[in-house]
């Protein structure tokens, strides 16, 4: 073999190497950062891990779901979603980790409902993929849950334009196709109170 084959055979070798190095990195530190242990180091997180612990998605399906599994999504198809996400949603949680004071209850639910809206939006954006990774096949009871439910095919609702407020503490409701559509957040009308016939 001539010395220029060396070279190619050997510059071929080295960016196999680099391309293998850099995929395990890549696939590794996202494992590593979608970890419930890495997401509650962060002290602001252990307020909605407590409330996870004491919701009724904690034990349900068998299972005990982590941070990843709502806001996160999972799998090879979803990958570049799940990065997007520690790069988009992550680091400006981590920067406010640094930069505002959560040092206590009561400190971080001045900031909650802005944590809440960024969460629904994205869920809404994703149309609630990761409600749908465990909810598969939904058959949900009585005729108002039916028709809420054929929102879906009618309407483009998701799961999450229904069913907010379902771990962590309540923060007043988001209407998402109208913060969508106005591009802020946009509270939920109250339900009109039906009217009690004579």
């Amino acid at each position: 073999m001539s010395e220029r084959g060396i070279v190619t055979v050997g510059a071929l070798a080295l960016g196999a190497v680099i391309a293998v190095g850099t995929i395990a990195v890549v696939f590794g530190g996202e494992a590593a950062i979608s970890r419930t242990e890495f997401c509650v180091s962060c002290h602001s997180e252990t307020y909605p891990y407590e409330e996870l612990k004491k919701s009724s998605h904690w034990g349900a399906l068998g299972a005990d779901p982590g941070c990843k599994d709502c806001h996160v999504p999972q799998g090879l198809k979803n990958f570049h979603l799940a990065i997007w996400t520690h790069v988009v949603d992550g680091l400006p949680f981590l920067i406010d980790e640094f930069t505002k004071d959560y040092s206590t209850i009561e400190k971080f639910n001045e900031h909650r409902p802005e944590a809440a809206y960024r969460a629904r939006m994205k869920l809404k954006g994703w149309d609630s993929l990761t409600c749908r990774a465990c909810h598969k096949n939904t058959k949900p009871p009585g005729a108002s849950a039916k028709a809420a439910h054929k929102k879906m095919e009618t309407e483009g609702a998701t799961c999450i334009d229904c069913h907010q407020n379902l771990v962590h503490k309540k923060v007043p409701e988001t209407d998402l196709n109208a913060s969508l559509a106005q591009g802020k957040n946009v509270p939920k009308a109250e339900p009109k109170e039906k009217k009690e016939e004579d």
